[in-house]
């Protein structure tokens, strides 16, 4: 077996904080970039050399895996002869527009009218202020720039735990769960931690979409919480009549779950009774 570093549940430090959003960064423009389209000159420009279109962000939006921003091209504005850049800066406090460069990405050319949702989602995302900014088409009349509102994560929400595990986590523990009963192997030199096992109640007339959704008003029916040293464990918690989730996930126990349901960096694994019919 591959022999692991050592592994400890213990507090949060400036390098551990900072690397995500080094790698994140080229994640989000090497992403970006490989996704862009192809842009088609569509109308004519102006003597200045601008192509009369003009952005605007009209929404941001904290989500279960990041934050995003909604950019739109006027509806009285020319469609975008080409792409423009974004930038995606965070603070952990105050303005964000003092902060640092965590992403950037590319607003595609835009139809007059037609808007982009623009994402930053890194692997855990971190407490602190989040701000998109763009650029307007070159010789834009205008300031040229944009910001879009402030976007506040929460520790709460941000779920900021210092594990270093390594992803997927069902496969990292060799997790298999169903029917009410959970095996998993906590891997050797690696420190006890602490692991919960739930299972949940929909809220009555709940209709089953995929993945066991919705997870929003979701209820602790039975729950085991424990540390657990290095070595194989099988447990086991009881199913409400019904419908049912069952969560197996790091950290303490969840008793309500919100609609993104866990923090993508705790869950091990899963299974709901859709998934068994």
């Amino acid at each position: 077996m591959k022999k692991l570093k050592k592994i400890t549940v213990g507090i949060i430090t400036a390098s551990l904080l900072a690397a995500p959003f080094a790698q994140d960064t080229t994640f989000a423009a090497t992403k970006q970039n490989e996704n862009a389209k192809v842009s088609i000159q569509k109308g004519p420009k102006d003597k200045s050399g601008w192509d009369r279109s003009s952005l605007s962000f009209i929404g941001e939006n904290l989500t279960c895996y990041g934050v995003s921003a909604s950019i739109k091209n006027g509806e009285d504005s020319r469609d975008m002869q080409g792409e423009v850049a974004y930038e995606v800066y965070y603070s952990e406090k105050g303005n964000p527009k003092g902060g640092e460069v965590v992403a950037t990405g590319v607003v595609h050319a835009l139809e007059s009218a037609e808007t982009q949702e623009l994402t930053y989602t890194p692997d855990q995302l971190v407490a602190g202020n989040y701000m998109f900014k763009a650029y307007q088409s070159s010789n834009h009349p205008g300031k040229g720039v944009l910001w879009s509102e402030s976007i506040t994560v929460t520790e709460e929400f941000a779920g900021n735990e210092p594990i270093e595990l390594e992803r997927p986590l069902d496969q990292f523990f060799n997790s298999e769960v169903t029917n009410g009963s959970a095996t998993f192997t906590v891997p050797e030199e690696m420190d006890p931690i602490e692991i919960s096992f739930t299972s949940y109640t929909y809220p009555e007339g709940t209709v089953l979409g995929e993945d066991g959704k919705p997870y929003e008003g979701q209820t602790s029916f039975d729950n085991i919480t424990d540390v657990y040293g290095p070595g194989t464990y099988t447990i086991e918690i009881d199913l409400p009549e019904g419908d049912w989730q069952i969560d197996l996930y790091v950290g303490s126990e969840i008793e309500i779950l919100t609609e993104c349901g866990h923090p993508i960096h705790k869950i091990i694994d899963a299974d709901y009774s859709a998934k068994q019919n």
